[in-house]
């Protein structure tokens, strides 16, 4: 081999062993991966949370007490005729033909109230209508927070032109059908809680259809 032929050969050498480490370099950049690529998690989206408004002060009038003096009265007529206990010297209204409320005599915006409505037509059972409720406060009302609840009441509060509510529903079947057939509802601040709670509890206690 002439001297020529020796250095082509050389020269071949190094390119070849030049390429080798290129290629190995390439390699160790982008490693050729093994078995297959576990998905990656992707991070779920925060729920939104109403924000908390700067609240009001609640009227100074003094907290609703339990034990309130009873009185029975009759509402409706015809299919919608009920008989049942109200706060003695309440004013009252007639909203509908078949719902009702009371509230205290020259009372301020923001205390108590007490409505009751019938619902007999609706022909839902009380857990179903416990439940859509729920779920009607939470489209229609802010900061919604449920407090208590049974299997035929509920307890929550929610924020109202910047006014802290509490209130109690409670749905009563009148027929032994598991229907709820009257609902009860009081509204007012968070000192009327035990009031509210036992004006409810009276309330649905002593209501008769006619």
């Amino acid at each position: 081999m002439t001297w020529r032929g020796t250095a082509v050969l050389a020269l071949l050498l190094v390119v070849g062993a030049a390429g080798g480490f290129g290629a190995s370099l390439l390699a160790g950049e982008n490693p050729r991966a093994e078995g297959r690529a576990a998905p990656v998690a992707a991070a779920s989206p925060s729920l939104p949370v109403d924000p908390v408004p700067d609240l009001l002060p609640d009227p100074p009038t003094p907290p609703l007490a339990p034990g309130l003096p009873l009185e029975r009265r009759v509402v409706g007529s015809g299919d919608f005729r009920m008989t049942l206990l109200a706060p003695v010297g309440w004013d009252f209204s007639e909203n509908s033909l078949n719902e009702w409320q009371w509230r205290p005599p020259d009372q301020p915006d923001f205390g108590y109230v007490m409505r009751v409505e019938q619902v007999l037509s609706s022909r839902r059972s009380i857990d179903w209508t416990l439940d859509r409720r729920i779920d009607e406060l939470r489209e229609d009302e802010s900061n919604v927070e449920v407090l208590g609840q049974t299997a035929d009441s509920l307890h929550f509060s929610y924020v109202t032109s910047n006014h802290l509510r509490h209130g109690y529903l409670r749905w009563v079947d009148l027929t032994g059908s598991d229907n709820a057939q009257v609902e009860i509802a009081v509204t007012g601040r968070e000192v009327d809680d035990a009031g509210m709670a036992d004006l409810v509890a009276r309330v649905g206690s002593g209501i008769r259809l006619g």
